[in-house]
């Protein structure tokens, strides 16, 4: 049986498991940063404090891009079945695209017009702060789920899975919200602060998509250990 689960009951090749969780690890760290840079600047108006959370959040998305480097290394020089390489390959390049999503976000809100961002609608504001908040709750039970998996533990990934499945719905129902009250009851702004806003809420919506898929390639696996 070449499952990526009972490879990692064998703990062949732990230095990969381990760098996997810690790679995860880092990942929830970016995630709960940026939440906390949004919230000094959506919160507390506090721009330059912001500012330099959002940077932070660049300095442990870098951190965990080498973590995934180091673990690919790892798995190029290990001597273990294709299959799990494969599974255990994609499985850190999802978990790593939800890095990739918070620090994209961070970007964005680094160089935009911070004026025409401010004066957006409250509600739009309030909308923003829980998809961001409901984004580190996804990305902890996706943590949750990955420590499971490579310990082969039983901690009930499907149904955590399921939670992670719901909160991204939630995440949508908030981008919808967004996106109408944008079109009906938004300030005269810069056209292209409209679409830096625009392309700002769509990638941070990409947090819990990429959570989400992360979830749903570890249930796979699961029942793919099972059949």
């Amino acid at each position: 049986m070449s499952s990526l689960m009972e490879w990692f009951k064998s703990r062949n090749e732990e230095n990969a498991m381990n760098l996997t969780i810690v790679h995860t690890q880092k990942v929830l760290e970016c995630i709960v940063e940026f939440d906390k840079g949004l919230s000094f600047l959506l919160e507390e108006k506090n721009i330059d404090l912001a500012l330099k959370v959002f940077f932070r959040v660049d300095e442990l998305e870098h951190q965990a891009d080498g973590i995934r480097r180091n673990i690919l290394n790892l798995l190029s020089q290990a001597k273990l079945p294709s299959k799990i390489r494969e599974n255990l390959t994609h499985l850190v390049k999802r978990i790593d695209d939800i890095a990739n999503a918070a620090n994209a976000c961070s970007r964005i809100l680094i160089s935009m017009n911070h004026k025409d961002f401010m004066n957006l609608e409250e509600d739009i504001h309030r909308n923003i702060l829980d998809i961001s908040k409901i984004s580190v709750e996804a990305v902890k039970k996706v943590n949750q789920m990955v420590n499971g998996l490579l310990k082969a533990e039983d901690t009930k990934i499907q149904e955590i899975g399921e939670e992670v499945n719901i909160l991204e719905h939630q995440c949508d129902e908030k981008h919808y919200a967004i996106s109408r009250s944008l079109v009906s009851n938004s300030p005269d702004i810069n056209p292209f602060s409209a679409i830096v806003i625009h392309n700002f809420i769509s990638t941070m919506e990409a947090i819990s998509d990429n959570a989400e898929d992360v979830a749903d390639y570890i249930i796979m696996l699961t029942i793919a250990k099972r059949m």
